[in-house]
């Protein structure tokens, strides 16, 4: 028994595994320390070679001497191209991260942050619920097949064995996580103004009646208001991660134009 195997369909699926390597590494959900890293390879692999066959047209000739420099130089090129692409994806997460970060200390719940164990660190409630809520959306909205799509168009974009152009593509990242602040208040926007009339409000009170002490009612009614509107405005939320996760899909394309 004779088995004919294609080098340039075991490269593509080998770069192509690589660049799924650092998606898996790094995207929602997936990143935490409770998923193997046998897992994620358990995705990247068969993923990565059934894609291969898609991407196969867009390789050109292989160089005339596949040395181990030349391979471990294509490596770090894929990994550099995963990592971009991720980064362009958790954009929109970094952002309602913050937002999160930004009711929950107009709430009142900055000094309640829990322990997370995924990265050992003291992490905001009303953060990692926003977190969780776009994760949903992420996959709900089918971001996710974009994202793949988009690794599929990289090796259009950015053959192997082809240098990408990684200082243009860097500067279109760093310019777009400029947008995060931005993007963070626009989240958090109805709790933060919300809660900012009700503490004028509360010191008018304090004014007019010296004898309520702030500290023991302000703290309660803070938090009472801020958790209705923060269930009253999920519709805002959704409405503007779904727009910032349809800006995610033109970031890509920009990023891979920026990167040929």
């Amino acid at each position: 028994m004779v088995f004919d195997l294609d080098t340039r369909l075991v490269i593509c699926a080998a770069v192509m595994a690589l660049r799924l390597a650092v998606l898996l590494a790094l995207l929602p959900l997936m990143d935490n320390r409770s998923v193997p890293i046998w897992w994620r390879l358990a995705v990247a692999v068969p993923l990565a070679w059934a894609l291969a066959p898609m991407a196969l047209p867009h390789l050109a000739a292989l160089p005339d001497g596949l040395t181990w420099p030349i391979l471990a130089i294509e490596a770090v090129n894929s990994l550099i191209v995963g990592a971009l692409l991720t980064f362009a994806i958790n954009l929109v997460f970094a952002a309602v991260r913050f937002a999160g970060s930004v009711a929950g200390m107009q709430i009142g719940f900055a000094i309640v942050n829990a322990y997370d164990p995924q990265t050992n660190s003291q992490i905001s409630i009303i953060a990692h619920f926003y977190y969780l809520l776009s994760a949903l959306l992420f996959f709900s909205l089918d971001v996710h097949h974009h994202l793949i799509q988009a690794l599929v168009l990289s090796f259009q974009a950015v053959p192997p064995f082809h240098a990408p152009d990684f200082v243009s593509a860097t500067g279109l990242i760093l310019r777009a996580y400029s947008d995060v602040f931005m993007l963070g208040l626009r989240v958090a926007a109805p709790v933060a103004v919300v809660l900012l009339l009700v503490s004028a409000a509360m010191g008018v009170v304090v004014k007019t009646a010296p004898q309520i002490h702030v500290l023991v009612v302000g703290f309660p009614v803070k938090i009472a208001v801020g958790l209705f509107v923060l269930g009253t405005s999920l519709v805002h939320f959704r409405g503007v991660v779904e727009r910032s996760f349809a800006a995610t899909e033109d970031l890509l394309t920009r990023v891979l134009a920026a990167l040929a």
